[in-house]
């Protein structure tokens, strides 16, 4: 057998590793003769694997083949709620509080405009009032997820993720609201990033990734003389660094990073994995989860990961899903230790998932 070794951001789906891909630790993570695909792909890039060898005929050109399906295409749990008034009102002031967002963006970055919290503030809560709680809120926000997302309403999801994730943590309002602006500054540097590298239909290439992993420093410099919370602008610079070092742009380690970063790191890696790119559909939020279960306690804070999962996970309960083998059931409870994996009625039967390996949730409907 003839192998390649390749940069992740060169692998697509089709390809087939020629070895095991193993985690710090040294247990394997992807397995040898795997085909990779799309989530595949995305779970390396979230565990910073950087490079994997795969397959090559006897030209030396990488095979690939058919891509198997991960799951059926998440269909939205709530669909009934997108054909109701409530749910046209809170989309109308979304989309009005990304737009305002994203002009005032370009007036601050152009045009040197200083910084009015207080009114981003006033838009935030305006779409916050709209939703009649926490659980209410993701209910709204999970009804959007089909929808390609720019970096403005990342922005925006990740704010209103923050402002729930400090409610839960029980923050007092003046943290809350410093907490929910490092959130809607976070991505800040990214709208210096050439737009036809963030929107590429395709993987990046090693050179464009490098030029994406400097919108950390360039958002930084955006906010560092401005007239805002220390916290806002370390979000910007240390939402994608890792406890166990192997973030970016300093690959600090867990004694560096500042709390609401460490918070914010948790609610974008979630907004991104369950929103739509232009390269993959949303993930369902238990394959998020297992990801996070799996890897994610080295990488983020876990007293932070803890409480986010098991929060937002209740609001899960009753709701029906798909699993792996195309039936449908009902979540009836979580496994406090593995969340990811509830016990669901199919029909008559009752089917604990942290239990039954072979089964797993493929998508909410």
């Amino acid at each position: 057998m003839k192998f390649k070794s390749i940069f992740l951001s060169k692998a697509v789906p089709g390809m087939t590793l020629a070895r095991d891909i193993l985690d710090f630790s040294g247990h394997i993570l992807v397995a040898r003769d795997t085909i990779l695909t799309d989530k595949i792909i995305t779970k390396l890039q979230f565990y910073s694997i950087q490079s994997l060898t795969v397959r090559i005929d006897e030209q030396g050109n990488i095979t690939t083949d058919a891509v198997p399906m991960d799951s059926i295409s998440q269909e939205s749990h709530l669909s009934n709620i997108r054909d109701t008034e409530e749910f046209a009102q809170f989309q109308k002031k979304f989309y009005g509080c990304v737009e305002y967002f994203q002009n005032y963006l370009n007036n601050v970055i152009h045009n040197d405009a200083p910084l009015d919290v207080a009114n981003l503030l006033h838009f935030t809560n305006d779409i916050l009032e709209t939703s009649r709680n926490m659980i209410h809120l993701f209910d709204m926000l999970n009804c959007m997820r089909n929808y390609d997302d720019n970096t403005y309403t990342h922005c925006v999801n990740v704010a209103l993720i923050c402002h729930v994730f400090g409610n839960w943590i029980k923050l007092p309002q003046e943290e809350l609201e410093v907490l929910t602006l490092c959130g809607l500054f976070h991505d800040i540097g990214k709208l210096e990033i050439p737009q036809s590298i963030i929107m590429k239909p395709d993987k990046l290439t090693e050179d464009e990734y490098n030029v994406v992993k400097k919108h950390t420093l360039i958002g930084y410099e955006l906010l560092k003389d401005k007239n805002i919370d220390e916290r806002i602008k370390t979000a910007a610079l240390m939402h994608h660094e890792r406890l166990d070092g192997s973030g970016y742009p300093h690959q600090l380690n867990s004694t560096s990073i500042e709390n609401f970063a460490r918070i914010v790191s948790i609610a974008d890696v979630y907004d991104a994995l369950t929103s739509k790119r232009v390269y993959r559909d949303p993930l369902c939020p238990f394959e998020v989860l297992h990801i996070f279960e799996q890897e994610g306690y080295t990488k983020y804070d876990p007293a932070y990961l803890v409480v986010f999962f098991e929060q937002m996970f209740q609001t899960y309960v009753m709701n029906t899903v798909r699993l792996s083998d195309g039936s449908e059931g009902m979540i009836i409870m979580l496994n406090k230790h593995s969340l990811a994996n509830p016990v669901v009625q199919v029909g008559n039967q009752f089917i604990d998932l942290s239990k039954n390996k072979s089964l797993s949730i493929q998508a909410i409907i």
